[in-house]
């Protein structure tokens, strides 16, 4: 099976043609970043101008569903704008060129055809790398002068962490947890997932990502831990950090801190020194607070907290007015 992701209106015979926009060609509507296909079922893997709609996160699932999907030493191949030769060309070019390099940047204004993040060469190719692929060419296709684009081809390649990485992130989105986050939350889901495939086999490691989302760190011990009799002291701590609310609990000691006068830094160091005593609580079998009655969080992190806070005043005013 070959898979032409993204495809709009290119409709490519002998593939399976896939887009998320309804009105498109595609003989299956499925989102780019969730693919409702097995492990290793596909041999190829066309992504023509589609990660720069994505955004910077969703790409990172999206290389991840990849990788999933396709069968070991299956091709991706993908097209996204080359945006070192579009700033050039803006740079030098005349006023017509310049409209041209900016449409290129920024994509058309159509509903939906935005682009969110250009990808330079050498974050594709990190990313690329991260996700488990062996890197074959990058090249850059004769196009036009204000609208060059950039080409990737690679090869999935084995490795433990690249199937853990894959693995992990498929169960976030299927618990729900990403990418539909703000983008502070985002970001603080990726630092997590960071450290998680970071730890290897150090457990209490591990665990110290449930600062950050208890819920991501009790999805990679159930997956890490899904053969085993018997969960491990970190794998049921996990469970009982993420039912007991840790994450909404933190963002309370965060705003009480705040309150009370503490710069924002403070505050988060006060929130995490909380956290870790109920962190090591849970380790040690110890009794939890209840969860908060407030709508909670999946993810804690400055910026998130910082964020929401902002957001809460600003309906207060709005309430008040």
């Amino acid at each position: 099976m070959k898979l032409n992701i993204g495809c709009g209106y290119d409709y490519r015979p002998g593939w399976l043609n896939l887009d998320a926009a309804p009105e498109s060609a595609a003989d299956r509507v499925m989102p780019a970043h969730d693919l409702a296909f097995a492990d290793g079922t596909v041999s190829e893997i066309m992504a023509a101008h589609l990660v720069e709609h994505l955004g910077f996160f969703k790409t990172r699932y999206f290389l991840s569903e990849c990788w999933r999907v396709l069968a070991p030493g299956g091709v991706l191949r993908l097209e996204t704008p080359c945006i070192e030769k579009t700033f050039s060309a803006f740079l030098s070019g005349d006023p017509k060129t310049k409209e041209e390099a900016l449409g290129w940047v920024y994509g058309p204004e159509t509903p939906g055809m935005g682009h969110l993040y250009c990808f330079p060469r050498d974050l594709l190719a990190s990313l690329l790398a991260e996700s488990g692929f062996k890197l074959g060419s990058l090249t850059e296709p004769a196009a036009m002068p204000s609208r060059p684009v950039l080409r990737a081809e690679a090869v999935k390649a084995g490795g433990e962490r690249a199937a853990l990485n894959a693995a992990l992130r498929r169960r976030l989105l299927d618990a729900g947890l990403a990418p539909q986050l703000t983008e502070e939350e985002a970001a603080g889901l990726e630092d997590a997932v960071r450290r998680l495939l970071d730890a290897g086999s150090d457990h209490a490691a591990a665990l110290e990502a449930a600062l950050i989302s208890a819920p991501a760190a009790l999805e990679y011990f159930s997956l890490l831990e899904e053969n085993e009799p018997r969960a491990s002291a970190q794998a049921a701590a996990a469970g009982r950090l993420a039912g007991c609310g840790l994450q909404a609990r933190l963002f309370s000691e965060f705003r009480s801190a705040v309150g009370a006068g503490l710069d924002p830094d403070a505050a988060c160091a006060k929130a995490l020194a909380a956290g870790r005593a109920v962190l090591r609580a849970a380790v040690e079998g110890g009794p939890l607070p209840a969860a908060p009655q407030e709508p909670g969080t999946a993810v804690f992190t400055l910026g998130c907290a910082a964020e929401r806070l902002r957001r809460e005043r600003a309906a207060d005013l709005r309430g008040r007015g």
